[in-house]
């Protein structure tokens, strides 16, 4: 025989999916009315949808059915691709972009003087309409002439692969869950307390010269990273 909570999460698993994210659910006490349980079950329930993703609680307002989570498996698949398999629509609003002296640590990784300039770009990406990661990117301006008057709105490597006839592969990706800064927070449509994961990731060419480092920083309550044993 089920536990209690098993029933309560099996019902309100089968009503949320009816359910549009953002929609409010009834509160604990009401749930425990309407399945005539215990507020301490209807919490265990609640408290599996939330590790799920399925609700977010908002302090001070209630539970909201959560938008849907983006799974980003830790290969060279651009956002672009990982929207597409979300079923959702990409595009990216660029915050910023600059054409600079490389710093000595970027002028490390991509193995050229310090001299030398790179691109910056920062961008806002998007499924459909929600904002899900900020990207800063920095590129050998050797490697890519004229990269900035190219469309950044879509994917990146995209732009890469048509212009240059570059193929990124995969270097490094690090992992690491942060707070964000109020700016960015802004930006990504969350409190500040929200944490964030941000992955910092270099591409190289087929040559295996370093051609690309972004650090991305990714909605932590939509966004998933999944790493696969190789």
């Amino acid at each position: 025989m089920a536990a209690k909570y098993e029933v309560v999460l099996t019902e309100l698993s089968a009503t949320i999916a009816e359910m549009r994210p953002g929609d409010q659910l009834p509160t604990e006490q009401q749930l425990a009315e309407q399945f005539g349980v215990s507020s301490m079950t209807v919490r265990r329930a609640l408290e599996v949808l939330s590790k799920t993703k399925r609700i977010v609680g908002i302090r001070g307002r209630g539970t909201f059915v959560a938008e849907p989570a983006v799974t980003k498996r830790m290969t060279l698949a651009s956002f672009t691709d990982s929207m597409r398999a979300a079923g959702r629509t990409a595009r990216a609003e660029v915050l910023s972009t600059s054409t600079a002296r490389s710093d000595p640590e970027t002028a490390a990784q991509f193995d050229i003087d310090e001299s030398a300039p790179v691109f910056r770009i920062e961008r806002l990406r998007f499924g459909d309409d929600t904002p899900l990661c900020i990207d800063r990117s920095a590129l050998p301006t050797e490697l890519f002439p004229g990269l900035l008057g190219n469309d950044l709105s879509g994917s990146l490597y995209e732009i890469l692969m048509r212009r240059y006839g570059v193929s990124l592969s995969r270097a490094e990706s690090r992992i690491s869950a942060v707070m964000p800064s109020p700016e960015d927070a802004g930006l990504l449509r969350i409190e500040a307390g929200v944490p964030c994961l941000r992955v910092t990731a270099r591409g190289s060419a087929a040559s295996g010269e370093i051609a690309e480092l972004t650090t991305s920083l990714y909605r932590g309550d939509l966004y998933e990273l999944l790493v696969e044993p190789t």
